[in-house]
């Protein structure tokens, strides 16, 4: 079974089972707590009180927490859901695990590995090649390997920059999985933030579309040649491609801060959970 698969699974199996949910039901949620600065995971008991199903990314139940005593908010994710569908999400986390293993290994430091006049020529053939290719709805959808980004819906600004080597919408659907657990997809949490507060503002575009057999350098090069063009302000892990084709992480080995490799940058004030503004004092979402 593939990914895409399973997480469409996954997904029509929460739906169903949090459409059968009623008040007065019993649920159960993991919480973390810290006794003695060691995280223990605690098994919580709630009665449903209100049922709240405003689509995908927006189910929860306000429950009477019978293990605390407090009235508490628990999102569809954080609820202990039936064995089958928990072995569905298990064999999800295993897959991705594994491909997410498979991109983050770090290969060995070397010498420059691309043409640099080369690679620049070869980026601008990809460029007037994909003008054709985006005409295509599949394209379009992500139904293809390559370079994509987010961008604000209304003032056009970029978000993030990202690639794949496999499908696009795969991709998408994989941040969407872990944002809704505010968990940073591939060590990127301040897009994870983002999506989490202003994911309705937020559209994915395929920027170039490219052949998955394409040469890995030549793919991170054109990655950093687009991360230059649209300044993305979410991308607070350094793009691979920056340094002759090889990826320099921030405090490992020849370190840059963030701020040198991406001055554009802008976090996100969280406060007791809520959004709190940008580092910047501006308004980027409304």
């Amino acid at each position: 079974m593939n990914g895409e698969y399973l997480t469409k699974l996954r997904d029509e199996m929460i739906a169903a089972w949090f459409s059968s949910l009623k008040v007065g039901d019993k649920v159960y949620n993991y919480s973390d707590d810290r006794p003695d600065k060691g995280m223990v995971r605690k098994l919580r008991e709630g009665v449903i009180k209100e049922i709240h199903d405003n689509g995908r990314y927006n189910r929860f139940v306000i429950v009477d927490n019978l293990t605390t005593g407090r009235q508490n908010k628990w999102g569809d994710y954080a609820l202990v859901m039936p064995p089958e569908i928990e072995a569905v999400s298990d064999k999800l986390t295993q897959l991705y695990a594994v491909n997410e293993a498979d991109l983050l290994q770090k290969p060995e430091r070397t010498e420059p590995t691309i043409d640099e006049k080369a690679a620049q020529a070869d980026y601008e053939r990809l460029l007037e090649s994909a003008k054709e290719l985006l005409k295509n709805d599949d394209v379009q959808q992500g139904r293809c390997s390559g370079i994509y980004g987010a961008f604000n819906k209304k003032t056009g600004e970029c978000i993030y920059i990202g690639k794949s080597r496999s499908s696009i919408s795969t991709r998408w659907r994989e941040h969407a999985r872990f944002w809704k657990k505010l968990r940073p997809i591939h060590r990127q949490p301040l897009l994870t933030q983002y999506l989490h507060f202003f994911s309705d503002q937020i559209e994915w575009k395929v920027l170039l579309p490219v052949e998955s057999d394409i040469n890995n350098d030549l793919l991170e090069y054109c990655e950093r040649r687009l991360f230059e063009k649209h300044h993305p302000i979410a991308n607070s892990i350094i793009p691979n491609g920056t340094f002759y084709g090889r990826s320099v992480m921030e405090a490992e080995g020849d370190s840059v801060s963030v701020s040198e490799w991406n001055p554009d940058m802008v976090t996100v004030k969280i406060h007791k959970g809520e959004f709190n503004g940008f580092s910047d004092g501006k308004a980027h979402f409304r």
